[in-house]
């Protein structure tokens, strides 16, 4: 399990940086703001799958350390051999140990820093850079829906993965990859809105932009939340660089959940247990592509008053 769980490590980490370069490069050839500024969270999620690969690695060599020193315990005078030595016995563990106190929070830190930045030199480039029309959109069109569906199998694999197994290293990846898959989606949708008359690009760029700074604050607070939480001995710990908000963003089922259980306390009763709660927990993405489609779809009726004419 522990080879497979770096094997997916490492496939997640590869898939993002190819994605990511070849997401940017598809904008930058489109002119797609939107997906330029995408590409920035795919960064993040290389770096993060990066960190968490490497960290899966650290635990593996002590796993594999355990198993020779418990074989070597089984043998005459094992314990006495290694007895008041274990610092200098177990070097994988205090490798491991050694990243997770100073390593990962300095990361976390630098990330939070990165973020931060990112948004705020992409919000000033966004309101200088004038806006051009779209070079080549049906082309970016297939090659973004292109990569969001290998994002999003990926993805899914990963975190059904995580979740099953309780494999907390595969959730950083996972997340990043959904959220990417999610992200290379909408620019197709701001190019299909533009094929329709519709320029959003700027608009959801500097949405993305807030989101952006939105998961820089959320790392501030939790490196401080950190300082002052109570260590507990043989306790599994959140990872630093798990952001809680991209694991939101990228399970938006989530927010059903979460909905539920406070319907459920507002009301008294199970809410979500009613018939129109599960109706809409499961039709609310066709519902909104419906609504889409039909407001796309007003833009090609014209009413033509007498006196007036129209070219077709």
């Amino acid at each position: 399990m522990e080879r497979n769980l770096q094997r997916n490590g490492l496939v997640n980490l590869i898939v993002l940086l190819l994605v990511t370069g070849a997401a940017w490069a598809v904008s930058r050839y489109a002119h797609l703001l939107t997906g330029q500024v995408a590409s920035v969270f795919l960064g993040l999620g290389v770096l993060a799958a990066a960190v968490s690969w490497f960290q899966m690695r650290l635990e593996d060599r002590e796993r594999l350390e355990k198993l020779e020193w418990d074989e070597l315990a089984k043998g005459r005078g094992g314990e006495a051999l290694f007895e008041g030595a274990e610092a200098d016995t177990f070097p994988a563990r205090r490798a491991r140990e050694q990243f997770e106190k100073y390593f990962v929070p300095g990361f976390s830190a630098l990330l939070c820093v990165a973020e931060g930045l990112a948004a705020f030199f992409l919000w000033r480039w966004l309101q200088k850079t004038p806006a051009s029309p779209f070079h080549q959109p049906l082309v970016a069109m297939g090659l973004l829906g292109l990569l969001a569906l290998v994002l999003f199998l990926v993805g899914k694999y990963s975190a059904g993965l995580a979740r099953l197994e309780n494999l907390r290293l595969l959730r950083p990846g996972a997340s990043y990859l959904l959220l990417g898959a999610y992200l290379c989606a909408l620019g197709v949708g701001d190019l299909v809105a533009y094929e329709a008359g519709f320029n959003w690009d700027r608009y959801l760029a500097l949405a993305l932009c807030v989101v952006l700074g939105l998961l820089s604050a959320e790392a501030l607070i939790t490196l401080v939340l950190e300082i002052y939480r109570p260590r507990v001995k043989g306790r599994v710990e959140h990872l630093l660089y798990d952001s809680r908000l991209v694991g939101l963003l990228s399970h938006p089922e989530g927010l059903f959940t979460t909905a539920a259980h406070v319907l459920d306390y507002q009301f008294g009763f199970k809410v979500s247990e009613t018939w129109f709660y599960r109706f809409l927990e499961k039709r609310l993405g066709g519902l909104l592509l419906l609504q889409l489609a039909v407001l796309l779809g007003s833009t090609c009726v014209v009413f033509i008053e007498p006196g007036e004419q129209a070219v077709v």
